[in-house]
C-alpha cells in the first residue's frame, strides 16, 4: 500500500492498518493464537497467498508473533503487545457498525458457517446447561454458493460447544427455522423476535428448551445493541457471563 507522504501517527497507522484484510486478520487474532489453516477458515474470501502476506506484514511491524506449533508442522500466530493494542479499535469499529451500517446488509455478506461461528464465540462458557444440549439450525435463502450448508448443529456440552455440518446423532432439543438474513439480523439485534420481521423465525421444542436456546443465542423480543467480544473464551466469560 503506498504511503500517505506525512509523519501524522494517524497517517502512519493506517499504512498498517488499513490495508485490506487487515482488520479482519487482527478480530480474529483478538480471539486468541491460531493456526493458518484456522484463519483460512474463518476467512474463507482471503487467498492463502494474501494472507501470507498480511502475516509477514503484521511480524515486520512487531504487531504479530509466528512461533513453530510445539508438535507437526505449521506455525502457531499471535497478537503481540503491539497487537493487543489494537484490540479496543477492533471493539470501537465493531460498536460502530452495529449502529450505522445495520441497514447495508447484502446477500453476499451473509455466510451460515461464518455467522455459527460467531455465535458460538459469544456464549459464556458459565451460561452452558447441565448435561448436553443441541440445538439444530435450518437456514433458507442460502446464497447458491453456500446451499451445501443449510443445515448445522450445536452439541453443547461443557466446557465445550461443538459446531458440526453433519448429523452429530444425539436427539436435538430445540430446532430453529428461519432465513439466514432475518436470524443474523435477529442474532445481531437489529430485530426482536416480537417484531413482525421476525415472524419467519420458528423454534421447535418444549417450551423450556425454547427458552434455554433464545437465552444461549442473546435473542430478544425487542431490538437490543448486541455487545460483541473480540477475545478469548475467558474474555467472553468476563464480559458477557
Amino acid at each position: 500500500m503506498p504511503g500517505y507522504g506525512q509523519f501524522c501517527p494517524v497517517a502512519k497507522t493506517c499504512e498498517l492498518f488499513a490495508e485490506r484484510w487487515t482488520p479482519l486478520v487482527l478480530r480474529e487474532l483478538c480471539c486468541g493464537p491460531a493456526q493458518f489453516n484456522d484463519l483460512r477458515r474463518r476467512l474463507p474470501l482471503m487467498s492463502k497467498t494474501l494472507l501470507a502476506q498480511r502475516l509477514r506484514d503484521l511480524e515486520q511491524h512487531g504487531v504479530v508473533s509466528i512461533r513453530e506449533k510445539p508438535a507437526g508442522p505449521g506455525n502457531i500466530y499471535a497478537l503481540t503487545p503491539a497487537g493487543e493494542d489494537f484490540r479496543p479499535i477492533i471493539q470501537a469499529l465493531s460498536l460502530w457498525g452495529q449502529r450505522y451500517t445495520k441497514n447495508i446488509l447484502q446477500p453476499e455478506d451473509l455466510d451460515p458457517a461464518f455467522l455459527l461461528m460467531s455465535v458460538r464465540g459469544q456464549i459464556p462458557r458459565s451460561a452452558h446447561p447441565a448435561g448436553r444440549f443441541v440445538i439444530c439450525f435450518e437456514f433458507r435463502g442460502i446464497p447458491g454458493a453456500r446451499v451445501a450448508s443449510r443445515r448445522w448443529w450445536f452439541v453443547i456440552a461443557h466446557p465445550e460447544i461443538e459446531l458440526c455440518m453433519k448429523n452429530p446423532g444425539y436427539e436435538v432439543d430445540v430446532t430453529i427455522a428461519a432465513s439466514l438474513e432475518t436470524f443474523t439480523r435477529a442474532w445481531m439485534g437489529y430485530i426482536g423476535l416480537a417484531e413482525e420481521a421476525a415472524r419467519p423465525i420458528a423454534f421447535e421444542g418444549a417450551p423450556q428448551a425454547v427458552e434455554r436456546a433464545k437465552a444461549l443465542l442473546g435473542l430478544h423480543d425487542r431490538p437490543r445493541e448486541r455487545r460483541l467480544v473480540y477475545g478469548t473464551a475467558e474474555m467472553v466469560d468476563a464480559e458477557l457471563a
